[in-house]
């Protein structure tokens, strides 16, 4: 049952008496009740009430009585109340205004009495003197297609094509749907190379269809068009990045100190190397050298050199000092699987998958020797310390020796199918460890290949390893979440220590054997003595798995390496740390665009307190800034590009000086954290919004609020500034829209359209409509700064984490939590096309300053430029994109997008066939092209 809203009597009377005393006042020349009047009128709860408003505005006063009506009726639209203006003949006094609300209020002869001439004059000024809103309510009207035709002819003026360079896609449908009702072919086709390429779609069908053809030299131009126009404009565009950055730091999988303790290297899961001098910290080379993970990894002696071995079986060796390549060793049927460094540092010796062992010199990467033995890959090689003989593992669990310069073999103990993962021997090479993947530790007889001693105990597979030959101490950490340690000579472990829910990731013996280390899968750090089993020390490295650890040589120092990128330097044994020498940078929280001399730069905050500028033509990594904060919630960069504001995950708001690159102020904030930040456009101060649901405005110096608004019930989610400095919005979880005037000091309009929390906001870029959008299944639209409502745009299902407008205002692009971009059209109100961006939630979408391209950033740690769906006017193009028009119909070959981008390079040659473009002589001429050699 339909529910019906009641008055209660007393309130009904007050309401009638309230009526009554409002057109009293207007009677005695109160202009002010002219609006309260219609107010009452439009939404008074009570029909007497109303009745009382609608009878006082049936006789208005004065004209300027009438004026103030006739205003807000084209503000609130509302057909009784146009009823009561069309009977009384009311309309503005200035003629213009007159024109426009006898056309908005669909009185068609007497707008052509009052505006005669054929171009109506008076039509075409009121419309452009029009806020808007207005203005859109205007639009709305020309469907009818006697009013659209007037208001196109208003639109068009004298000289149609100047006039087109002003009109909004709006005003391009009233245009083109006038024309063709018309019939007016030639002017329509007159206005095709100007038009949006939707609409000129539409007005080559309408052309087609009606059999029109132009005579002379347009007819083959105009034919070859109508060939490859498509039903339907789809807005293409390259569903390809242009450029993306891995923010997201690689998993360091190797650490290894030189001999003299001095340098050390990294090796990561993409690639890349970097090496560090101990002393000073300071980083001296970093590369990517293969492009797979790193699985070898040695500093050759005399500290020059660096040999990497990788995932994709290649083995590279890097100068340090300069960073350049000075060998490779790839074998494309044989396949690298693991190497190790001679006992005199000067040969590296390397097993392949077909089980056969290279022997390659360091310095030059030539081939010393190559042998053949057991089938299976090599899993593992151990040199004699006086290298008489190698021991090498497979991954079926055979255990060979190998001896002489040719590498004949002198043992071989057959496996049972479970890998060695490592060998080790003792120092008079008698003795012989093996670590297995699945079963316990053994020792054998360096000589004959027997066991010696089979290790007993309960076991669950090696997680990882190491091995002192000098103390006879084999390290396991086990898949059962225990670490246990064997002295070469014992049968059972010596310790057997639960981790309980922490599997271990990584460990390490100390040079003496006294310590035993071991990282965990969620980032801590345990030190055990050894024999005494103690805990000496526990600390919680990183934020996720420790993947790699390293002693130094004169066991002082553990590097040691967290899944997130970092990797620090700790005293041994108290576990202090010495210094960080990678920082995380992890998942991208935060992306704005660093306008520069030089050009853009795009700025990205991140989940390790970092942020980053990368280069917008390469994306190259040009400068990092430590923030202080555990994580960067918010970032704003001044117009201007000389500040940065920057909110942390530990309630900071601090102010950066980006030339200097130094702290310029801390604010004071509430111990609650901000989440959102815009910078005014005077860049003499910014806005926040937090948790606590109040929004501030504060300056540039001194760290101090200049203004304290609250109103909001809820956490501030988002907010935005005017790009002209009239105001500023903040969007809240209490489901509401708050417009704030600026200077701040007062509440503005309250928008309360919402039905769920508005996690987005965003303004166009002339500052003339507002986008809001959350979990409700509409983006909402908004003319600002009066709050009027714009209607709104059918979203695709998930939360909207951000929005932006792209530079022309035209394209609305929303990023979602499941890491989809959506790109809207802000006229058609409809949605274009989406794109899968990012494997986590979308934190930023910043449209690139002066290119039809925007950025994105996400949790993925990943950030791209996409280029926008193509829509924007024709007579804005230029002939570069006439030249990507058929770069990227050569692109997209016979797929579904290549229709569109040759219907738009021939409709683009049509815009161009008068212009001169200087080019080189190894481009292709087009159909409408000459080229002039010489």
């Amino acid at each position: 049952m339909k529910k019906t809203r009641t008055v209660p009597i007393l309130g009904s009377l007050l309401l009638q008496r309230t009526a009554r005393r409002t057109a009293a006042a207007m009677r005695q020349g109160d202009l002010r009740a002219v609006t309260a009047l219609s107010a009452i009128a439009r939404t008074g709860p009570d029909a007497a009430a109303r009745a009382v408003a609608l009878g006082a505005l049936d006789s208005l006063p004065s004209q300027g009585a009438i004026d103030l009506f006739c205003s807000d009726l084209l503000l609130h639209e509302d057909p009784v109340l146009e009823k009561i203006a069309i009977a009384r003949g009311y309309v503005p006094t200035e003629p213009g205004a007159q024109a426009l609300f006898l056309y908005v209020t669909g009185q068609e002869d007497a707008l052509c009495r009052h505006d005669p001439d054929p171009i109506h004059p008076l039509l075409a000024r009121g419309y452009t003197a029009a806020p808007d809103w207005i203005k859109s309510r205007a639009l709305r009207r020309s469907p009818v297609i006697p009013l659209c035709r007037i208001l196109a002819r208003a639109l068009s003026g004298s000289d149609p094509e100047e006039a087109a360079r002003r009109w909004s896609y709006g005003e391009w449908e009233v245009v083109t749907t006038s024309l063709a009702s018309e019939g007016a072919w030639d002017l329509l086709w007159q206005l095709v190379p100007s038009a949006p390429p939707s609409h000129a779609v539409t007005a080559l069908r309408s052309m087609k269809e009606a059999g029109w053809r132009p005579d002379g030299d347009d007819r083959q131009v105009f034919e070859e068009l109508v060939r490859t126009v498509p039903d339907a404009w789809s807005y293409p565009a390259p569903e390809k990045p242009l450029i993306s950055i891995k923010n997201q730091d690689a998993q360091c999988l190797k650490l290894v100190f030189s001999s003299d303790g001095t340098l050390l290297a990294s090796g990561t899961s993409d690639g890349r190397v970097e090496v560090w001098q101990i002393p000073s910290g300071r980083l001296i080379a970093s590369r990517t050298v293969h492009s797979g993970p790193i699985g070898f990894l040695a500093v050759a002696p005399g500290n020059t050199s660096l040999i990497a071995g990788s995932g994709n079986g290649m083995l590279s060796c890097l100068d340090i000092a300069s960073g350049n390549t000075i060998w490779s060793y790839a074998e494309k049927d044989r396949h690298l699987c693991c190497a190790t460094l001679s006992e005199n540092g000067e040969d590296l010796l390397a097993g392949d998958e077909h089980g056969r062992l290279i022997r390659l010199a360091c310095r030059t990467g030539k081939v010393l020797g190559d042998a053949s033995g057991h089938p299976a890959p090599v899993t593992a090689i151990a040199p004699a310390p006086d290298g008489s003989s190698v021991a090498v593992g497979h991954a079926d669990g055979t255990v060979c020796c190998r001896t002489g310069p040719g590498y004949g073999e002198r043992w071989t103990a057959p496996g049972a199918g479970n890998g060695v993962k490592a060998l080790a021997f003792s120092d008079r090479a008698d003795r012989l460890l093996v670590v297995y993947e699945r079963s316990l530790p053994a020792m054998r007889d360096g000589a004959e290949g027997t066991v010696i001693r089979a290790c007993d105990g309960r076991f669950a597979g090696s997680v990882c390893h190491d091995i002192s030959a000098e103390k006879g101490l084999v390290l396991v950490g086990g898949g059962d979440r225990v670490l246990r340690w064997w002295h070469g000579q014992e049968r059972f472990p010596a310790a057997e220590i639960p981790l309980y829910n922490r599997l271990p990731a990584c460990c390490t013996l100390s040079c003496d054997g006294t310590l035993a280390i071991v990282g965990c899968d969620e980032g801590t750090v345990y030190f055990f003595s050894i024999p005494g089993r103690k805990k000496v020390a526990e600390f919680r490295g990183y934020r996720q798995a420790v993947t790699a650890c390293a002693i130094s040589p004169d066991g002082s120092l553990l590097a040691s390496a967290g899944g997130e990128g970092m990797v620090t330097l700790r005293s041994v044994p108290s576990g202090e740390i010495s210094r960080t020498l990678r920082h995380p940078s992890g998942a991208v929280t935060a992306l704005s665009f660093l306008p520069g001399p030089e050009g853009t730069g795009i700025l990205a905050g991140t989940a390790g307190g970092m942020t980053r500028t990368f280069s917008c033509g390469d994306g190259s990594l040009v400068r990092p800034l430590d923030m202080y904060t555990p994580s960067v919630r918010a970032l704003a960069i001044s117009p201007d590009g000389s500040c940065l504001a920057c909110a942390g995950s530990d309630a900071t708001l601090r102010i950066w000086d980006l030339e200097k690159g130094g702290l310029a102020a801390s604010c004071e904030t509430p111990a609650t954290t901000t989440k959102c930040l815009a910078f005014l456009p005077d860049s003499a101060g910014f806005v926040s919004g937090g948790w606590d649901g109040v929004a501030r405005v504060w300056g540039i110096s001194g760290g101090k609020p200049s203004a304290v608004l609250t109103g909001h019930s809820s956490t501030i989610t988002c907010c935005c500034v005017d790009p002209k400095g009239r105001f500023f919005v903040t969007g809240s979880n209490d489901a509401t829209l708050r417009i704030w005037p600026l200077p701040a000091g007062r509440a503005g309009p309250v928008l309360r359209e919402a039905e769920r929390e508005v996690s987005a906001c965003a303004t166009t870029p002339d500052g003339s409509l507002l986008a809001a959008a959350g979990t409700d299944p509409v983006i909402r639209l908004y003319h600002v700064p009066e709050g009027m409502s714009a209607g709104g745009i059918p979203q695709i299902p998930g939360k909207p984490s951000v929005l932006a407008f792209s530079n022309d205002g035209e394209i609305l692009v929303a990023g979602y939590d499941h890491g989809l971009v959506a790109f809207y059209s802000v006229h058609g109100r409809s949605l274009i096309r989406t794109l899968s961006a990012h494997s986590g939630t979308v934190t930023g979408v910043a449209p690139v300053k002066g290119e039809d391209c925007i950025a994105t950033s996400g949790t993925d740690g990943m950030i791209h430029t996409f280029r926008l769906p193509f829509m924007k006017p024709l007579w804005q193009t230029t002939l570069d994109d006439l030249a990507l028009a058929r770069e990227l119909e050569q692109e997209a070959g016979t797929g579904a997008m290549a229709g569109q981008w040759r219907f738009l390079s021939s409709l683009l040659s049509l815009r161009f066939q008068n212009e001169i473009e200087l080019c080189p002589l190894y481009r292709d001429a087009g159909m409408y092209d000459i080229q002039i050699v010489g």
